[in-house]
């Protein structure tokens, strides 16, 4: 159920900062999502760096060239007994921020490492369950990999009152907890979203409608790069609220997220209003005098 909280605003007040919004759910608002922005496209957002092999040629022994050649099965199975070990305890940083509710900006790299360690656990559960029954000693043995484990098999007892016995059953508990650790990844980002935003805003609260005038003028990459970003992370934040679980600091209940969703919309119209695009200018502005009016909570 969504609840929609109507704010009374004060037009005497500058600092949109400390305004109450939120929004209604119009189909419409995921038209804008599915245009491309043309002011930064993806290739000017990803860098690659080829570097040249320091390796050099060298004569292979006769007696070394007749032996039996390993494979990367010979290899496998101590790869993911470290694997295991090493992301385990990335895993259970994770928990213990995500426990205690932290989504600032610096958990983001934090989650996004937790993350990619559950993922491991999916994968090798995937890829071949044989090994992680092989595991399963040293699973016992590690504490962390055993919290780790644990975490995921209580979620699945949670949700279906019994624990995890076969390798499907195992692979949906840990999909379970992965889902934990990616709505927490997009709540650190629009976290750092959020101070990479205040830049363009003044210290009464107000836009800084020079400093973006100046950047748009002079070509600005980082303007464009930003502008890229708000554009992903306000629909980001806009499932956030749909989902529920909106809450990114503790005791606020989802308003700073509404502060973000506003405040970035607001930058985005002026943006695109510049840049000519009145379309989007207004989708974004229709955002921004909606979430400025309703604070909306599920």
């Amino acid at each position: 159920m969504i609840t929609v909280i109507s704010m009374p605003t004060n037009d005497k007040k500058n600092d949109d900062f400390n305004l109450d919004f939120l929004s209604d759910e119009d189909p419409n608002f995921e038209n804008l999502f599915d245009e491309k922005d043309k002011s930064f496209s993806e290739s000017e957002e990803k860098q690659t760096f080829q570097g040249k092999s320091l390796l050099k040629d060298f004569d292979t022994p006769l007696e070394t060239s007749k032996k039996k050649k390993r494979t990367i099965s010979d290899f496998e199975p101590d790869m993911d007994a470290l694997l295991m070990t090493a992301q385990s305890s990335m895993i259970i940083e994770g928990m213990q921020k995500y426990n205690k509710k932290i989504f600032s900006s610096e958990t983001l790299n934090v989650y996004i490492e937790a993350l990619k360690g559950v993922d491991f656990y999916i994968k090798m559960l995937n890829r071949n369950p044989n090994n992680y029954r092989k595991l399963k000693t040293l699973i016992d043995s590690d504490p962390d990999c055993q919290q780790v484990e644990n975490f995921a098999f209580e979620l699945f007892k949670q949700k279906y009152s019994t624990s995890p016995e076969s390798d499907k059953e195992k692979l949906e508990a840990f999909e379970l907890f992965k889902q934990i650790f990616k709505q927490s990844v997009n709540k650190a980002t629009v976290s750092k979203s959020m101070k990479i935003l205040r830049k363009y805003f003044l210290i009464s609260g107000g836009l800084d409608f020079e400093k973006i005038q100046e950047y748009n003028n002079d070509g600005n990459i980082e303007l464009k790069r930003d502008v890229y970003h708000f554009h992903q992370h306000i629909k980001l934040a806009l499932e956030i609220i749909k989902i529920g679980d909106s809450e990114i600091t503790q005791g606020l209940k989802g308003r700073d997220l509404n502060v973000y969703i506003t405040k970035a919309s607001e930058l985005l119209g002026y943006y695109y209003k510049l840049v000519d695009n009145i379309k989007i200018s207004d989708y974004y502005y229709r955002i921004y005098n909606i979430y400025k009016k309703y604070f909306i909570v599920k």
